[in-house]
């Protein structure tokens, strides 16, 4: 599991996000693979959900493409994030 660091968060249509993260340089992807992302709960274990990568494999960056749910557990807060702040990336 690594961690991502946030470069910019963009709303590119109503409720919808794009999340932009520093690539690890040990990150190798495929075009339409997914991979979870998460962040800490208080007191509880991390929450994660699946996103398809939206970046090419030779991009500098890694983005997701995020539609923040009102009442879901994660997407309110991922779609939240400051650049500089960190998430969780597996798979």
């Amino acid at each position: 599991m690594q961690r991502l660091t946030l470069l910019s968060n963009t709303l590119i249509a109503d409720g919808l996000f794009e999340l932009s993260f520093e690539k690890p340089a040990d990150l190798t992807f495929k075009a339409g693979q997914f991979a979870r992302l998460g962040l800490e709960s208080e007191g509880a274990d991390p929450v994660f959900r699946a996103y398809s990568i939206a970046s090419a494999p030779e991009a500098d960056d890694i983005r997701f493409l995020v539609k923040c749910v009102t009442d879901g557990q994660l997407s309110p807060r991922l779609t939240a994030t400051k650049p500089g702040d960190t998430v969780r990336l597996d798979g």
